[in-house]
């Protein structure tokens, strides 16, 4: 059973009874704006409507069950159970409308992402792979054997790199292009 009631102000209250379950969702819309808010309660399996009364700018909600009756108060955007009975004498009853049982629409299956690129730097996700520049790291499928890369001859030859500022240098280079300094052969 599910039904709903306008609270004037743009608020709507939707209740529902899932099993032994009320569940109530709060909504509010305005100009340029809407919130929502949805809370759970234990009140056992409905034996009758629910009564919605309000006085004094607070909704009390009235749930009826087999072995007790339970009171949820609404006061603006909050939500809360009443620990007390509370005196309804003088509150105005508000009409409920009974509405068609709604279930939840399924997700949609969320598409992979592209390959992700930022400027020179590009990563994959399977196999795991990013390139930055000439860098290039791959971490393989666990369940496929691994591959050696080919690595190109030029890798081979130790690179040289300036003592004073780090720049790479080039074999007959005497002094670094960066900073100066003299290299020693």
């Amino acid at each position: 059973m599910n039904y709903v009631c306008y609270l004037g102000s743009g608020q709507r209250l939707d209740l529902a009874n899932q099993g032994s379950h009320t569940v109530i969702t709060l909504s509010q819309s305005g100009p340029g704006q809407q919130q929502q808010s949805t809370n759970r309660y234990l009140t056992g399996t409905w034996t009758a409507q629910p009564t919605v009364m309000q006085a004094g700018g607070i909704t009390v909600i009235t749930v009826f069950s087999a072995t007790k009756t339970t009171q949820i108060s609404v006061q603006g955007q909050a939500i809360a159970l009443c620990e007390q009975p509370l005196n309804l004498q003088g509150a105005q009853s508000l009409p409920l409308e009974q509405t068609a049982a709604k279930s939840p629409e399924p997700m949609s299956s969320l598409e992979p992402l592209p390959p992700l690129k930022m400027g020179n730097m590009e990563m994959k996700m399977k196999p795991m792979e990013m390139r930055l520049g000439n860098m290039e790291m791959r971490i393989d499928d666990l369940n496929q054997p691994a591959q050696q890369q080919p690595t190109p001859a030029a890798n081979n030859k130790p690179k040289r790199f300036c003592g004073q500022c780090g720049q790479a240098i080039t074999a007959g280079d005497r002094f670094c292009t960066q900073c100066g300094q003299p290299l020693s052969s």
